[in-house]
């Protein structure tokens, strides 16, 4: 039996392929991502990779897509970001019910490019409007059978609607928000998603703990015990922020490339960030430090993909 092939948007470095495997899913992947560091790094793991813009896709050239994965950039909705997103909130929710009009013949005819034009005209910032490429290919790809979205939680109500969308259009769907730290994984984190399939089955993702967990961020970068992590690197007398290392982590941003050991000022390392995500130690992170912790603040979960990819592909 061929494998399916499964389109994933805003790709990123492979969280959601590293998911697949630890499901046991057989998935053909192909990721597309803008990022050459995020590309390179996926490239490196055995993944395969698109370096495009989604906004810019052919969609005919992805009619044979069976499955669907979306991640988009969080800046404008994440509480790291200036969350302008809430702020055009209205705008995002609008674009939800016009790409997913319909009458009795099918989908209101509209053309993609005129549709993200003009949302990106109307968004304070353009990452805002990248959600509407992954919600245009889960209407319009014909031959999807499942869908899985991310978003930071701020993004829920947008999921929401789209659930509600594709409901209308006779799929079974789901927006929920997932906490890794609930799971008993070693950092706290998240994130809202929106699964679906075409078959009208709700999928439902297993939140059951991870057996052995949970573990600290000291046990899983392999410090002793009795250290405290430092934000920001000190770069001011008594400047960011501390935390125990021998509870979880806080949730990564792109600026935990300054995060270090408070008694020796020991800087995390890029491995040992992808770690405390869910990553080999070993895992090939491409670019520059600033790149690689950038990629690994907005990666999916492996262990959050595994669950989500399970209930709605397995």
């Amino acid at each position: 039996m061929e494998k399916p092939y499964v389109l994933d948007l805003f790709a990123g470095p492979g969280g959601w392929e590293v998911g697949a495997a630890r499901a046991g899913l057989d998935l053909d992947i192909l990721g597309v991502d803008a990022d050459a560091d995020a590309c390179a790094t996926a490239t490196a793991a055995g993944h395969r990779r698109l370096q495009a813009d989604a906004m810019t896709l052919r969609w005919d050239d992805h009619v044979h897509a069976r499955g669907l994965i979306v991640s988009p950039p969080c800046p404008t909705w994440s509480a790291a970001g200036k969350r302008s997103g809430l702020r055009d909130i209205d705008v995002a929710l609008d674009a939800v019910t016009a790409i997913g009009a319909t009458d009795n013949h099918g989908f209101v005819e509209r053309d993609w490019p005129a549709v993200r034009d003009d949302l990106t005209s109307r968004v304070t910032d353009r990452r805002t409007a990248l959600f509407a490429a992954g919600f245009w290919a889960a209407t319009r790809l014909p031959n999807l059978d499942w869908i899985a979205m991310e978003q930071v939680p701020a993004g829920l109500p947008l999921f929401d609607d789209m659930a509600a969308e594709l409901m209308a259009l006779g799929w079974g769907a789901e927006a929920l928000l997932i906490d890794a730290h609930a799971l008993g994984l070693p950092a706290r984190r998240t994130r809202a998603f929106l699964l679906a399939r075409r078959d009208r089955r709700t999928p439902k993702v297993d939140l059951s703990p991870v057996a052995g967990g949970p573990r600290s961020f000291a046990e899983v970068v392999g410090w002793p015990a009795g250290h405290q992590v430092r934000t920001r690197n000190g770069r001011r007398a008594g400047g960011g922020n501390l935390f125990s290392a021998d509870g979880p982590s806080w949730s990564l941003t792109g600026s935990t490339r300054t995060w270090e050991r408070n008694a020796d000022k020991v800087q995390l390392t890029a491995a040992q960030a992808g770690m405390l995500q869910g990553f080999d130690a070993d895992y090939p992170w491409s670019g520059s430090r600033t790149k690689q912790f950038l990629q690994i603040a907005d990666v999916v979960l492996p262990e959050v993909a595994a669950r989500v990819l399970a209930a709605v592909a397995g």
